[in-house]
């Protein structure tokens, strides 16, 4: 059953990636697939449910792909450094994920988005709390409630992110530069002096 719905899911991506959510049907993709399109409704109620089910597959997949490189850095400063870092890395590049992110029209509805910074928001701001708590609980870290702290330096961490997709930041110095004073920021905000 697991193969069959990543197999529309893996196809319903490249459509989507592609046409657009508007533009894709449920017919193309079960031609796509080489199934029929009562085998989809067996697996997603609608195109919604689809697409739904995809933007959360993949922006977990994201978030394991950047926490992952982070899980075996033991201090919590450098965790959280070297997640920015990693993130911003990231999101420089253009996949699926930074296209949902971007929020291109062309490619995406405006209810996905929603739905999918929602879910994906709460999942990376309570590991960024987690970390903050470890580096209160190492006495690394100022007394600060970590779930403001994380929610306020992931919003922070989007307005500098997002600030690439305009003209503002688009030489890399520029963008090395404002990555230096986001991290610093957040350093002199968190750490014990």
């Amino acid at each position: 059953m697991d193969d069959i719905k990543n197999n529309i899911l893996d196809k319903a991506k490249e459509r989507l990636d592609r046409f657009g959510f508007k533009k894709t049907t449920m017919d193309e993709i079960s031609r796509d697939c080489k199934i029929s399109k009562k085998t989809i409704y067996e697996h997603f109620k609608d195109k919604e449910d689809l697409f739904t089910c995809l933007i959360t597959r993949e922006c977990h997949k994201t978030v394991e792909i950047m926490f992952s490189q982070v899980c075996e850095i033991a201090d919590p400063l450098e965790r959280l450094i070297h997640l920015i870092r990693s993130a911003i890395s990231y999101f420089n590049e253009d996949t699926f994920v930074t296209r949902i992110l971007k929020n291109d029209d062309a490619l995406f509805s405006a209810f996905l988005s929603r739905k999918y910074h929602i879910l994906i928001d709460q999942e990376i701001i309570s590991r960024i709390a987690a970390i903050v708590n470890e580096g209160k609980q190492q006495g690394l870290f100022r007394e600060v409630d970590e779930k403001v702290v994380a929610y306020a330096g992931f919003k922070l961490f989007q307005s500098f992110s997002y600030m690439r997709t305009g003209q503002f930041l688009t030489d890399q110095d520029k963008q090395e530069y404002y990555t230096d004073v986001l991290i610093d920021f957040i350093v002199h905000a968190l750490v014990k002096k």
